[in-house]
């Protein structure tokens, strides 16, 4: 059997409460307190049984340079973490394992014709746009309880439950229902440019592999975890690894 690289996506939520307009944010505090510093080191030394070659953030490839300059000078012990998960999980296990670089692998731009679907909600009634609207705020917070309530640990294993991966990519789906036959903006924006970004990213993981042996750790907001899952699985490129085989409570 031909051996093939190997990759471990993790999801997580935005742990600074960034403004980067997403449709529902939840409002997560506290990860820099010493309580939760604990419970993130906890995930650190979980994470290194993976023994990762390269790690993966949501940061856009542009940025490349500049992610690298931070993480830099944190191993020099001139850089402050931030509560961003990118710094809580990517910058610190990157320094376990002794890496000298991390990997920018995010797209989001505007494409041309893609539809706003905040705009669209503004000027026409949709019924389904406000049960959607509904439901995303019911689980965020559901999402702000969870973390409130429990560790570090079991909100990452509670984040990538196959249930809640598949109710998060549900909210898409739907979304996609919205407009009408001749202006079917939902599907316009689901294809055009969820679909489009997550296809992007799954391209900037596999341009990664430089060989077979290459352990690739992806940390990620966890409403990718649906569509990356599915690429990666699909393209028959990868191993692909779960949280649930190093995360433990």
């Amino acid at each position: 059997m031909n051996k093939k690289p190997t990759i471990l996506l993790l999801g997580t939520d935005h742990l600074d409460n960034p403004k980067n307009g997403d449709m529902f944010m939840s409002q997560t505090e506290g990860i820099l307190t010493g309580k939760r510093q604990d419970e993130v080191k906890e995930v650190i030394n979980f994470l290194k049984a993976f023994r990762p070659t390269k790690i993966a953030l949501e940061v856009l490839t542009e940025n490349q340079s500049n992610l690298n300059k931070d993480y830099l000078s944190f191993l020099n012990g001139n850089y402050s973490l931030t509560a961003n998960e990118r710094h809580q999980f990517g910058f610190q296990l990157a320094k376990e394992m002794n890496h000298k670089e991390i990997y920018a692998v995010d797209w989001n731009e505007n494409n041309e014709g893609v539809p706003n679907l905040g705009d669209w909600a503004d000027k026409n009634k949709s019924d389904l746009f406000s049960e959607i609207a509904e439901k995303g705020k019911q689980m965020t917070r559901e999402t702000e309880d969870y973390f409130s309530n429990h560790t570090i640990n079991e909100f990452l294993l509670w984040m990538n439950d196959k249930e809640k991966v598949q109710s998060n990519h549900e909210m898409y789906m739907k979304l996609a229902l919205i407009g009408s036959e001749d202006n079917p903006v939902g599907a316009m924006w689901t294809a055009q440019y969820w679909y489009y970004r997550n296809m992007v990213i799954y391209k900037n993981l596999v341009e990664l592999i430089t060989t077979n042996e290459d352990r690739i750790f992806v940390l990620y907001g966890a409403g990718h975890l649906y569509l990356l899952n599915q690429f990666l699985r699909e393209s028959n490129i990868f191993n692909l690894e779960t949280v649930q085989d190093y995360i433990c409570v």
